[in-house]
């Protein structure tokens, strides 16, 4: 009876330390942060995203989801910040380039945003299916 006990006893406390240490994990702040952005609630993504990065500085994905949440939310310098240090970390991820263009056109920065558009464009393979980027691509080269 004391060794079952002493058994449950040491289970619970393994559960305890696994469950603090996966709590504290960058993943798991990711994953409730993409949550959180899918449900409409951006500025919980945001208080998310930022705790996965302070977690772990070179999170790529998660400067990517904050760039979208704050893209969401209308702060668009903020976004700028988060996609360019993306991009940083990972040049040649083509679909960071795609939310940089939707930054930069919101910021009216439609050459910036014409150049983003392509390095997307020519980076992406079969990226004749992305008629959306080319009518964006048109549209900014009336833009002034």
């Amino acid at each position: 009876m004391k060794k079952i006990f002493l058994a449950g006893l040491c289970f619970l406390v393994l559960m305890f330390f696994v469950g603090t240490a996966y709590s504290q994990d960058a993943n798991y702040y990711y994953f409730k942060a993409n949550t959180s952005l899918t449900s409409g609630k951006t500025e919980d993504a945001v208080r998310f995203y930022n705790k996965a990065i302070s977690l772990d500085a070179n999170f790529f994905e998660a400067y990517i989801g904050l760039s979208i949440a704050y893209r969401e939310t209308g702060e668009y310098d903020k976004a700028l910040e988060s996609i360019e240090y993306a991009i940083k970390l990972k040049p040649d991820y083509y679909q960071a380039y795609y939310n940089l263009g939707l930054i930069l056109e919101k910021q009216q920065k439609c050459e910036e945003a014409i150049t983003a558009y392509e390095k997307f464009l020519w980076g992406v393979p079969d990226a004749a299916r992305f008629s959306d980027v080319k009518q964006r691509i048109s549209r900014l080269k009336g833009c002034k």
